[in-house]
């Protein structure tokens, strides 16, 4: 990815996960936002989450 930064915004991480092979998990974390856990902490977990996958994709 371009100078090595995550998009900022929820879209944008979700669009990423999607494209690295995450569409079900991007379901998840769409269905979680849906019943009401905070958007802060869903995102957190959605940045560490495309964060492993960009890593697990360098090391190949």
């Amino acid at each position: 990815m371009p100078g090595d930064s995550l998009p900022l915004d929820l879209d944008g991480l979700l669009a990423l996960l999607e494209r690295l092979d995450g569409a079900e998990e991007a379901s998840v974390v769409r269905s979680a936002l849906a019943a009401g856990y905070p958007r802060d902490r869903v995102q957190d977990e959605l940045e560490r989450e495309v964060t492993r996958r960009l890593a697990r994709l360098e090391e190949r």
